[in-house]
């Protein structure tokens, strides 16, 4: 791709709406631009990481024999009845009538519709258990949206759905699962993500964990025992508890309020619990930290199958109902997440598995016609070579292209200029400062090469 032909812009003010540094980057670097409250478009920087994101995970889903199937966004009310659902979910489910005055939803998870899917497939015994997934548009009516991509009305998200006859099953499912997203973390470049108990809310269910980005970017509040490693989620807390640890944090906050909006948090990252212990070691060592959601799991067991009359014919000749598990990931959250724990003041810094382009290459003086040159010729060589770059083939001052490339955040760059070839040289340095060398220009492809070998 060459940056003279790439939709979109990229500026070097902070807007003054964005609260944490990830939102204030992307719309920076043109990866997104605001359409309505908590809803964005996405040029293609933004497509490029969520494309990689979801290929990871459909790599690990696809390990753990899921099916991958795509479930509308516009539902019947009535499946939602079926649950019971339609009336107890507020007002983030948006309703609606169709043109017949046919009750709508506009679906923001898919229980329901991954239950009507294969109710009928899973009429006997002999067919459990199995995973369906999908990677698919939802709409959630958030009151507040914030912090660009972190929570929106209108996302992109995974989510899984197993099915098994017994809670053993499911418990063994659960845990596969659970080691799957973090392997998924991880190979996007987070592999600090922390799993952390949960409370299961409108979901239901009685086990669930949360997996989350420890952030003073957050707004989750996890409890954090550093004696110990145990994590939850402050809200599976007794009420005494929260209102302590509430009171703790926004005492703290009140200190760090000035520095922290300064910063671009929101609130704090540590704060003590009042009179509370961690319930795995029993010691008086849990801290308050701030964290951001990138992903949950939840043991439903029979909450919808029960409501919606799934059952099946056991080897016994019985009718039982089965249980259930789902699995979520919001994609655009995750890439947010990894840019909010991976840069400078700069811009992104992403990883490679996930990197728009793996080589930014920069040809410094484009009018200089030995510089032109040599720059279409490296440009040549790294596409046949199957590696992702993006050029950059403008005519602009340096300070402006180095500025767009910090902002494009590829791992890689590699510099043409008049001075470099004086030495029959290009420079390949690494966007986060781990190195930068002189490479022979014929060897500049092989160089490139062995990095990413």
């Amino acid at each position: 791709m060459k940056l003279s032909r790439l939709i979109g812009e990229r500026f070097k003010e902070r807007p003054a709406d964005c609260v944490i540094d990830s939102h204030a980057l992307m719309l920076r670097g043109g990866y997104m631009k605001y359409v309505a409250n908590g809803i964005y478009s996405s040029y293609l920087p933004l497509r490029r990481i969520t494309r990689r994101i979801e290929q990871i995970i459909r790599e690990e889903m696809d390990a753990l024999d899921g099916q991958e199937v795509q479930l509308p966004v516009a539902l019947p009310a009535s499946l939602w009845e079926e649950s019971g659902r339609y009336e107890s979910v507020g007002q983030e489910l948006l309703r609606f009538s169709d043109r017949n005055s046919s009750p709508m939803v506009l679906g923001m998870t898919h229980e329901e519709a991954a239950v009507a899917l294969v109710r009928d497939y899973g009429s006997t015994y002999s067919r459990y258990p199995f995973m369906i997934y999908q990677i698919q548009t939802k709409f959630r009516d958030e009151l507040r949206p914030r912090a660009g991509l972190i929570r929106v009305r209108e996302f992109t998200m995974k989510d899984a759905y197993s099915f098994h006859t017994s809670k053993e099953d499911l418990n063994d499912y659960y845990m596969k699962c659970h080691a799957a997203y973090g392997r998924i973390f991880a190979r996007a470049g987070i592999p600090e993500v922390v799993s952390v108990a949960s409370d299961s809310g409108m979901m239901g269910g009685d086990i669930s964990h949360e997996f989350m980005l420890l952030t003073p970017a957050g707004e989750d509040s996890v409890a954090c025992c550093d004696a110990c490693g145990y994590h939850a989620n402050i809200e599976t807390f007794p009420a005494d508890i929260r209102h302590n640890s509430s009171a703790a944090a926004d005492m703290q906050q009140d200190k760090t309020r000035s520095s922290a909006e300064s910063a671009g948090a929101p609130g704090c990252d540590d704060g003590r619990f009042l009179n509370a212990v961690c319930p795995s070691c029993g010691r008086h060592a849990l801290i308050l930290r701030r964290g951001i959601e990138v992903g949950n799991i939840f043991q439903l067991g029979q909450k919808y199958t029960a409501s919606m009359h799934m059952t099946y014919v056991d080897k016994d000749g019985s009718v039982k109902i089965p249980v259930m598990g789902c699995y979520g990931i919001g994609i655009g959250r995750l890439a947010a997440s990894v840019c909010e724990a991976h840069h400078d003041e700069h811009g992104p810094i992403w990883p490679v598995s996930i990197a728009p382009w793996k080589v930014h290459l920069c040809a410094v003086r484009a009018d200089h016609a030995e510089v032109r040159q040599t720059a279409d010729l490296l440009y040549r060589q790294l596409t046949d070579a199957r590696i992702d770059v993006i050029y950059d083939d403008r005519p602009v001052r340096a300070g402006i292209m180095f500025s767009d490339a910090d902002l494009i955040g590829a791992p890689v760059r590699i510099i043409v200029s008049p001075r470099n070839l004086a030495e029959g040289c290009c420079e390949i340095a690494a966007r986060d400062g781990s190195f930068q060398k002189k490479t022979r220009v014929e060897q500049v492809r092989e160089a490139i090469e062995a990095l990413f070998s």
